[in-house]
């Protein structure tokens, strides 16, 4: 039952992330992208939400958890390009039924996709400030 849930939360992500590329590539509208890029993180947290209740009980404090955790900024368009990767490996291991390895790819892509809303977030800030 939470497979097929993942799996069209992942599946609507990755709709959002093309919205956010296409976006990025095709006008200026912040808002749209903010917007975009705000419906992909809510489809990945309930994902990784759900894979953790599949997975977390198993894993209490994975490494991968830490690792992807760093700080630095990162430029939005490789980070939108890598979390797609990503989400689509891990549609891919459930498929395959390794939720372990899945459950690290979404939690690794929300990350990223994390990073990519500060991106965004500094560019408006950055073009607030010249006006």
């Amino acid at each position: 039952m939470h497979r097929d849930k993942i799996e069209a939360s992942l599946k609507t992500a990755l709709k959002h992330i093309d919205d956010s590329t296409r976006t990025i590539s095709s006008s200026n509208d912040k808002n749209l992208l903010s917007d975009s890029l705000w419906s992909a993180l809510a489809e990945i947290e309930y994902a990784v939400f759900l894979l953790s209740i599949i997975e977390g009980e198993k894993s209490e404090n994975p490494s991968w958890k830490h690792a992807s955790s760093s700080r630095q900024p990162v430029e939005l368009e490789c980070a939108l390009t890598s979390a797609r990767k990503l989400i689509e490996s891990a549609r891919v291991k459930i498929e395959k039924d390794n939720l372990e390895k899945a459950y690290e790819e979404t939690w690794t892509a929300r990350n990223l996709l994390l990073k990519a809303h500060d991106a965004m977030e500094k560019k408006i800030k950055e073009a607030r400030n010249q006006i």
